[in-house]
Parts: structure tokens; sequence; C-alpha cells
């Protein structure tokens, strides 16, 4: 055997093996219902509201008639690196009807975060619409949020650690490696991920969401919720009283639905931290995708309606 054949057998070896390993990576394609388990994307709205040096402040979701908390981003299909995306179901339609994306608002900020949820990640469940809105919002309605963090009318800080723990208290069908915190670089709470199986139970996680690649920070900055919160108190003073039960993170995203009486003030950074090493023009429709934190970077726009 000559010396090029003996240095390029074991490369050719290896990258044969990488290629069998991963169905995108071999070329196979994305095809609904081949991924390996879901992750259940949650987004602190208050952290977009203040991305972008306040420049999202026209978006439904930042207004003050209702202050957005824990919101639904989407239910996500995952390989256990990458995922697949915009699935090719056939003749079944893509576009959400409208029924369907307004019984949706209750925990989505917009109709059309629906419509681009459902086309790049629910094709590639494998379920009809129906049973995809269906199935994320079973999801969603299950995660308890810590008392602590419902209803937040000013900043507070948290450990990371902490936060994972008090998620992993509310939530007892969850083990450490089932869940992950997405933060920017200020530190700011950005999603949070919960993993499911494909059925819909508890699971690892896979290597996208690698806690320490998602999140850099040893503590945590939760920004309070836009607009009136109806009943709350400053979340940031300690209280002597017994903790109240979790709330479902349903009724925290849907809390308090009376107008706003006050507005919100606060003020962000010039620097939008979800737009690190991102070159696409932003032409006004969507907002900064948030960042999926692992070895390639999940982009994902959410829209106004």
């Amino acid at each position: 055997m000559s010396n090029l054949v003996r240095f390029a057998a074991p490369i050719l070896a290896g990258f044969l093996a990488l290629a069998s390993a991963s169905p995108v990576l071999a070329g196979m394609g994305d095809r609904p219902g081949d991924f390996d388990y879901y992750a259940l994307v949650l987004s602190w709205s208050p952290s977009f509201c203040l991305s972008g040096g306040g420049s999202h402040s026209g978006d439904p979701q930042c207004g003050t008639s209702r202050p957005y908390a824990f919101v639904l981003h989407g239910l996500w299909p995952q390989f256990d690196v990458r995922w697949p995306e915009d699935c090719d179901v056939g003749n079944d339609p893509t576009t959400v009807p409208d029924n369907l994306a307004q019984s949706m608002l209750d925990i989505m900020p917009s109709d059309k975060l629906v419509q681009h949820e459902y086309a790049k990640h629910g094709t590639c469940s494998g379920l009809d619409m129906g049973a995809y809105f269906l199935m994320a919002r079973r999801l969603f309605t299950s995660i308890n949020v810590p008392p602590k963090y419902v209803n937040l009318t000013s900043e507070i800080q948290e450990p990371l650690d902490g936060l994972r723990s008090d998620l992993l208290a509310a939530n007892p069908q969850f083990k450490p490696g089932m869940i992950a915190v997405d933060c920017d670089k200020h530190g700011r709470l950005v999603e949070i991920h919960f993993c499911y199986s494909k059925t819909g139970e508890p699971q690892n996680c896979g290597r996208n969401e690698i806690q320490a690649k998602m999140c850099r920070q040893d503590t945590i900055s939760m920004p309070p919720v836009r607009g009136h919160v109806a009943g709350a108190s400053t979340a940031s003073v300690p209280s002597a009283e017994p903790s109240p039960s979790p709330a479902p993170a349903a009724s925290a995203a849907a809390d308090a639905t009376k107008p706003s009486s006050a507005n919100d003030t606060t003020q962000a950074d010039a620097t939008d931290p979800n737009a690190v090493n991102d070159t696409t023009p932003d032409d006004g429709t969507g907002y900064t995708r948030h960042r999926h934190r692992h070895r390639h970077k999940h982009r994902l726009d959410y829209f106004n309606d």
C-alpha cells in the first residue's frame, strides 16, 4: 500500500462514519417524523422587548396592553446534533388557517409566529397541523412557573444554578439533563428549553442544549413584564409567607389582560445581544432572531402582527 493510500484511508473511513451517523450530514434530507426529540422553547418576552436598544417597542408583545411573560416560541423537532427544518409534507397544507392561528395567541405573541413555527418546525414533526399545535399547547400548559418568577414588576437577578434548581423543583418530572437555559451576553434570560420524547414524555436533551454553551453567565437577570400586572407585588422583595403553588406557564403567559394603566420606561442597551454575528438585513417586518447557543446557530424570526 502506498503512503498516500495509507494516509487517505483513515480520513475516508472517518468521513463515511460521520455521514452515516447523521441524516443531516448524510444528505438524506429533512423528512417529517425523522428526528430524535422535541425541544419545547419558552421565551422570556421582556428580554426580547429590551433587545435592539428598545427597537422592538412597536411589536405588539412589547406594548403595555398585556404583560407578556413566558411565551411559547415553539416546539422544535431536534436531532441529537442539529435539527430538521422546512420538511416536505407533499400536498398537505403548510399555511395555518386563521382560526387555528388565532386560537394560539393566548400563549404565542403573534399569528405570524404561529405560521412561521409550523412551516419551519411543525412540518418536521410527522403530525398533522392540528395535532402539532395541540401537542405544543399540552406541553406548554404542563410547565409550572416557580412563584418567584410570576408577575415580575421589577428586575430580578438569579444565579443560573438557582434558576435551574427552581425550575426543577417546580417541575419534578424533569431531571437536570432535560432542561437548558439560554441567556444573552448581558446575562438576560432569553429562553428555556424543555426536552421531550416524540410522544411527549420528558427526556434528556441532545447536544443542541448543552447548558455550558447556551449560557456562559453565572447570574441571570429577568427584566420585569411590561404594563399593568393585576394583583402583582414587587417580586424582588423576599417574603416570609409560605410560597404559593407554581403557576402553569399558560396562566403566566395569559395573566392580566386588562388594559395597562402605566407605561414601562425601562431603557435598554444600544447593542442588541441577539444580533451578534448576524449580517442579515433587517427589513422591519420581523425581530432579531434568538440564538440557539451551540455549534451551529439556529436562526428563527419572530414576526409582528
